[in-house]
């Protein structure tokens, strides 16, 4: 389905404001589940949510560009501990909301399958800016979470941009984001670009794994990704990484988006053993 359609889509949805969405399902402390799917594939899993489904408009506009850039040690230590599988793993980063001009400085804990998001504004000219009020926040959310200092310098690593819509169940505290368009930058070596094209990012957030919405996936036939983030993503793509063996089946249903027109749905997983393109098969192999 071409990007017209589902947007066309989107406008049957009725529409949440910011307010109602923080009220109702602002979910600072949440269970994700993350799925990957073809562009082609949005049209109809936007048709099958709409009649459950508010999206989040402000302004008129209901898809949104956002700009993040990520925080890490010098060698990576954050990207290590995801690839590692540590239990309880940092993500740092400052995120500016084109549309609204809003930036916010962001800490994320994920232990297990809970996340933890603590974060407070900034002006837009410290968006990718470490200062003093940034290592005081970081050092006092460590203490909250860890009981001790947080005592490891952070630099900036990556940036990732993309553009996403929010859709806020009419009755539960759940939520979807569905993020495409979405592209890597390096920020540290030159100014190399990364587009991961056809790929749709759709991700779950719910307060519990029960959830009535799951039955929609199901229905769609959606499989979970194994955990892996975009900063993930991106430090792969842009060779930044020498180790991703956790995120190997991830990255190999990245690429199969990226470089086919097949979709990632169960009833297509035998047509995905098929595909035995001498392309695809070195791409996997990088």
């Amino acid at each position: 389905m071409n990007k017209t359609t589902y947007q066309d889509v989107l406008q049957n949805f009725a529409a949440i404001t910011l307010n109602q969405l923080n009220a109702q399902a602002s979910l600072m402390n949440r269970i994700e589940s993350k799925y990957l799917i073809h562009e082609e594939e949005l049209g109809e899993l936007l048709k099958m949510l709409q009649e459950d489904f508010q999206i989040l408009e402000i302004g008129g506009e209901k898809i949104f560009s956002y700009d993040n850039i990520y925080m890490d040690t010098q060698d990576l230590e954050f990207y290590h501990a995801h690839n590692n599988g540590d239990l309880a793993r940092i993500k740092m980063r400052t995120r500016h909301y084109l549309e609204s001009g809003l930036s916010y400085f962001e800490f994320k804990q994920k232990k297990g399958n809970v996340m933890r998001k603590f974060r407070y504004d900034i002006d837009v000219a410290q968006h990718g800016v470490l200062d003093t009020t940034a290592y005081e926040f970081m050092n006092d959310v460590h203490k909250s979470l860890y009981g001790e200092a947080f005592e490891k310098l952070v630099f900036p690593s990556l940036r990732t941009s993309y553009q996403r819509c929010t859709l806020v169940h009419k009755s539960t505290a759940e939520k979807i984001t569905i993020d495409f368009n979405v592209s890597t930058e390096q920020v540290r070596n030159g100014n190399q670009k990364f587009e991961m094209n056809n790929l749709v990012i759709v991700e779950f957030k719910a307060e519990t794994k029960d959830s009535p919405t799951k039955q929609i996936f199901d229905q769609f036939n959606l499989i979970a990704s194994k955990p892996c983030s975009k900063y993930c993503l991106g430090n792969y793509f842009l060779g930044n990484v020498k180790e991703w063996g956790r995120f190997k089946n991830t990255i190999d249903t990245v690429k199969t988006i990226m470089y086919s027109n097949l979709s990632v749905t169960k009833a297509s997983r035998k047509q995905l053993k098929k595909f035995q393109t001498t392309q695809l098969k070195k791409l996997i192999k990088k």
